[in-house]
């Protein structure tokens, strides 16, 4: 069985499901149409492993997107119980509860932009009471460097593979994507939670993070790429 430690930094991977019907959705607090979106897994781990946490929501005939955002729940994967719930309460705005309901932080996601000046995709969450923020951005100032500089080439290369994909019929490759390392910050203590895409795992530091909200920034982060 897969356990985590609350107090020991680790690793682990967002991995987005073929949605699953819950069984019993009363006994674990959950809407009649529920069905498990997502896991949160240990680097490596086996489909048939315990994950870290389970993550439900409810049943949607329509894609997922930040134009239809849905409410979920984090359930501990060892035996269940729920860890926390995150709602949304406007455009790009979502709060995270307690398993008893209780406000824990309210994530917000502002755009990036190009023009008139750069600017970087921006996830913050204020904590509640104590209104402490935790902030990331999305993608280095070096990455997004080299990724403008070198814009032309790599545009080209994915026209190509477009073209290619058309002719062909085989599925577009979207592995070129924009910088989305985050590196997620409290003041006073830094880096708290780290994603890096190219081995797609975040790492937490849960001395300075709660473990609920790292994993509720992780999913939805996590949703608003792949969705």
């Amino acid at each position: 069985m897969t356990t985590v430690n609350n107090n020991v930094a680790h690793a682990f991977q967002v991995s987005v499901n073929n949605p699953v019907p819950v069984s019993d959705p009363a006994a674990g607090r959950l809407p009649q149409d529920a069905e498990m979106a997502s896991t949160i897994r240990p680097p490596g781990s086996r489909p048939e492993d315990t994950p870290f946490a389970r993550v439900f929501a409810p049943r949607s005939t329509h894609r997922r997107s930040r134009q239809s955002p849905v409410p979920f729940w984090i359930h501990n994967g060892a035996d269940d119980t729920p860890l926390c719930s995150v709602r949304p309460v406007a455009p790009d705005v979502h709060d995270v509860l307690t398993a008893e309901g209780v406000p824990l932080a309210r994530v917000t996601r502002r755009d990036g932009r190009l023009l008139p000046w750069p600017r970087r995709v921006r996830w913050t969450a204020r904590l509640h009471p104590s209104s402490q923020q935790v902030t990331g951005r999305e993608g280095t100032w070096y990455a997004w460097l080299a990724y403008v500089v070198t814009a032309p080439v790599w545009f080209l290369f994915v026209v190509c593979l477009m073209v290619y994909s058309y002719i062909d019929g085989s599925p577009d490759d979207d592995s070129f994507g924009r910088p989305s390392r985050t590196r997620w910050h409290v003041p006073g203590h830094g880096t708290v939670l780290d994603y890096r895409r190219i081995s797609d795992t975040y790492r937490l530091e849960p001395q300075h993070l709660d473990l609920r909200l790292a994993y509720a920034l992780a999913v939805l982060t996590t949703w608003y790429r792949e969705r």
